[in-house]
């Protein structure tokens, strides 16, 4: 093995070769089976305690299946030898167990750079992650600002319109909470519910503003808004739930609303939530047609709508929440008197 190149060191029983497997790494190791002590079996499980990727050649000049069956089953055995061995095969058989450690080393050195690359890979993908959250943050409430100037529009027109709005999408959000509506939904009501009423955008002051009661021809005129909004907002893949919400804000649970007359669960869960906090807030507003009404005769009537005009199951989450709605309002001076 030496005039092959290799550097050997050898051990004349089984305890010094221990010693010399603790203290040093070998490439290869060969054993007899047969040592004074102990066996080249317990030498090899040994072996495959210390340093199981080195491999392990038994040699043996009196061949037992179940010895070999032993050795495979250890797991660092690579080849047995049955004496006589001659240099040539001796040869051969260490040159072919030190190309298994390098092929082993190799590995597990792509194994460990693999690893590291994955951390790398994780550790970059959560930093790009943080910051695309951040991003979407901030784009998401540029967004959410651009919508509540859109309702500002509205507040110029309608005067407390615009804080109607946001008191819905709050008594909404609320709502939604007590029936446990998807987190997943819940950015959709929130801006369906804030620009419920865009298309009114469209409606000429003489029918919005008006303070007495609407005609014929002007209760035509004001029931295109919900479609006029649908029209306006549909356009937006982000504001898609929404339009939906705002072609619906004005069905009725008895199916007795507009545009589309829909009935109970045809109309979709968001708007008969709206309905309710609207007709709420509405009641307790001032509006140029309306003074406010009290919180008692507010809570009556939307008990009195229950299952007619509103769905029996958000009456009964409105009723739970009411007195949270009523603490939050904060309706202003503006609200509570005629101008």
């Amino acid at each position: 093995m030496e005039a092959d190149g290799h550097q050997v060191d050898t051990a004349i029983d089984a305890e010094t070769a221990q010693k010399l497997m603790r203290a040093n790494s070998y490439d290869v190791i060969v054993s007899d089976i047969v040592l004074p002590g102990s066996s080249g079996i317990d030498l090899l499980k040994l072996q495959n305690v210390i340093a199981p990727d080195v491999p392990f050649v038994l040699v043996t000049g009196n061949p037992d299946l179940a010895n070999a069956s032993e050795a495979i089953r250890t797991g660092s055995a690579v080849d047995y030898l049955i004496k006589p061995v001659t240099g040539p095969e001796l040869q051969k058989t260490v040159a072919r167990a030190v190309e298994i450690k390098r092929v082993r080393d190799e590995n597990r050195r792509l194994e460990a750079e693999n690893q590291l690359y994955q951390q790398h890979l994780e550790e970059l993908v959560q930093k790009k992650s943080e910051a695309l959250l951040r991003a979407y943050d901030e784009v998401s409430r540029s967004y959410d600002f651009t919508l509540e100037a859109l309702v500002a529009m509205l507040d110029a027109r309608e005067k407390s319109a615009g804080r109607h709005s946001i008191r819905v999408r709050e008594f909404a959000m609320i709502l939604a909470d007590e029936m446990d509506v998807p987190r997943d939904r819940l950015d959709d009501l929130a801006r369906g519910t804030l620009l419920h009423d865009i298309g009114k955008i469209a409606i000429p002051d003489c029918v919005l503003l008006k303070p007495g009661k609407l005609t014929d021809v002007e209760w035509a005129v004001m029931r295109n808004h919900p479609q006029i909004g649908y029209d306006i907002i549909r356009s937006s893949k982000q504001l898609a739930g929404a339009a939906e919400i705002i072609l619906s804000h004005h069905e009725k649970y008895d199916g007795s609303g507009y545009p589309r007359g829909l009935k109970g669960d045809e109309i979709c869960l968001s708007a008969r939530i709206f309905s309710v906090v609207d007709a709420y807030d509405a009641m307790r507003s001032v509006r140029v047609y309306k003074k406010a009404i009290p919180a008692e005769e507010a809570l009556e009537e939307i008990r009195r709508c229950d299952g007619s005009l509103f769905d029996p199951e958000v009456v009964k989450a409105f009723m739970t929440c009411q007195p949270l709605l009523e603490e939050i309002a904060q309706w202003d001076t503006l609200d509570q008197e005629l101008p």
